[in-house]
């Protein structure tokens, strides 16, 4: 039974403040002999209600059999009473957590005589820690799935080497052994950078670089991504596309990111055989993008905390796809970025769900399309790369020369210093944590003697400070390992274009490249 919500004998003026200490004295059985105007003012109970043990009836019930043990213990042991136990706060009308301590008072024989008390109010520190212990245990099992993840990859990868290994004259089985390392590479790097973007985010730190775009180049650019977990877990997939434009205020690389987290996620949480569909229009002066299962749903009482970081609808053991439970909180991070809304819907578990992305609609003629010029014919450029890890500096070496370049590597800045003076190349890679003279020293004493020499920082720190740190050092631009062909081909590219229309000496922006 709840006390009554106001005290017919307290006077109402000021209630106690919920943080103040409430003073108690009680006789050596835990009776209330007098009047206790702090908790009369807290519990809401007049006088006649708590007197004796009927204070009893402002405690949670769950809580009278532990308090009333330690009392006991105290009691027989002539020593100090401490418990903890919820209270009834009735300006709120809830219970709040108590720490109750007590000191016994003793008369000339040695008994107690009366016990004197406070009850302090820790109900925000517990909940606060509460909220560690959960912030702690997800973290632990994030760090958990997160060894998962990046395990998962390495298995095929070894296997389709050793297979590259043993089977170097068949073509077909070396071609498969290819593609199942490309595709896993592809999986491991998309993972990380998720990690890293969704931190960017929640530190402020992410960069979207908005533009009038038709909507259709990013969701043909997700389809085109997630098409292969679609077809390899066996769904059907239809895709809705408007004839005419969709113009909106956007960053088409993330927005693309955006719709193939959703769509890999359907993918992720359908049966195998299941339905996936994908659809756009315009509503409302909106851009409405909608993406729709037939799969597992979502229980209702998950949907409030699933755009949270680290929320899974489903534990990631309990699906092989797994995930890290990041993309979603991602997905509305990247659209709110762009003044868009993220909600999602379904029915309840095995009720398939829909999730809606809302941008808003520009008009259409301040679209211009991007009529670039046909390319010219590739020149070949002379590029320096400079890492003090072999593999990455061969791999990477052996990937520009397949490109058409000419190539030199160092082991470290030094040497990379000492290299472009005779080499003078065109481009540097260079890895940053390098022995002997770091690449930040390195592209110092390059940029004074080359101005024009393109200087690309290829390094595993990817974080908005790093990327400064980068071009105070004179880098043109910062790529994050693993450095994929496309990135590299793309920028070497931009400077073949430069070359071809005449000499230029670029300054020190260090643009992270995706």
């Amino acid at each position: 039974m709840q006390p009554a919500p106001a005290p017919s004998d307290a006077g109402s003026e000021s209630l106690t403040p919920v943080s103040a200490p409430i003073a108690w004295i009680t006789d050596a059985r835990g009776h209330f002999t007098a009047p206790q105007p702090a908790w009369s003012e807290y519990t809401g109970q007049a006088w006649d209600e708590y007197r004796a043990l009927g204070w009893q009836k402002a405690v949670h019930a769950d809580d009278l059999t532990v308090l009333w043990r330690s009392l006991l213990d105290a009691r027989e042991h002539l020593g100090p009473y401490a418990a903890e136990a919820r209270i009834w706060h009735a300006p709120s009308r809830s219970y709040r957590y108590f720490e109750i301590r007590a000191v016994p008072q003793l008369d000339a024989d040695g008994r107690i005589r009366e016990w004197m008390g406070t009850c302090i109010d820790v109900h925000e520190r517990r909940s606060s820690e509460q909220a560690l212990r959960i912030a702690d245990r997800r973290k632990d099992e994030f760090m958990a799935v997160l060894a998962h993840e990046l395990r998962n990859p390495l298995a095929p990868i070894r296997h389709a080497v050793h297979v590259l290994k043993v089977c170097r004259d068949d073509e077909a089985r070396s071609a498969w052994a290819r593609d199942i390392i490309e595709r896993q590479v592809e999986q491991m790097s998309r993972l990380l950078d998720d990690l890293l973007d969704v931190t960017r985010i929640a530190r402020g730190q992410l960069e979207v670089r908005l533009q009038r775009i038709d909507l259709a180049e990013p969701l043909e650019r997700a389809i085109e991504t997630s098409r292969p977990l679609l077809d390899a877990n066996g769904h059907s997939f239809e895709a809705d596309l408007p004839r005419g434009a969709l113009v909106v205020q956007g960053d088409a690389p993330r927005l693309a990111q955006v719709f193939a987290n959703l769509l890999n996620n359907a993918a992720k949480y359908t049966d195998r055989g299941g339905r996936v569909r994908l659809s756009a229009g315009a509503e409302d002066g909106q851009a409405v993008v909608r993406v729709r299962d037939n799969g597992i749903g979502i229980d209702p009482a998950v949907l409030p905390r699933l755009f949270r970081i680290y929320s899974q609808a489903v534990p990631a053991r309990a699906r092989a796809e797994g995930g890290l439970g990041i993309g979603l909180s991602l997905v509305r991070g990247l659209v709110e970025m762009q003044g868009g809304s993220v909600q999602a819907h379904s029915e309840g578990a095995g009720r398939g769900s829909e999730f809606v992305v809302r941008l808003p609609l520009v008009a259409q003629e301040a679209a211009t399309p991007d009529r670039r010029a046909p390319a010219a014919e590739p020149l070949r450029l002379r590029v320096l790369v400079a890492d003090d890890h072999p593999d990455a500096a061969q791999t990477l070496a052996v990937l520009l020369e397949v490109m058409g370049h000419e190539v030199r590597v160092a082991a470290d800045g030094e040497e990379a210093v000492e290299m472009a003076a005779s080499f003078e190349p065109h481009a540097v890679l260079l890895d940053i944590g390098m022995p002997r003279m770091d690449g930040y020293a390195a592209a110092r004493r390059i940029r004074e003697k080359s101005p024009g020499t393109l200087l690309i920082a290829v390094t595993g720190w990817g974080r908005h400070e790093d990327v400064s740190k980068t071009a105070a050092a004179g880098f043109d631009h910062h790529l994050v390992k693993p450095v994929g062909p496309g990135q590299v081909a793309r920028l070497l590219a931009d400077a073949m274009r430069d070359r071809q229309a005449g000499p230029t000496a670029p300054g020190p922006v260090a643009q992270p490249v995706k």
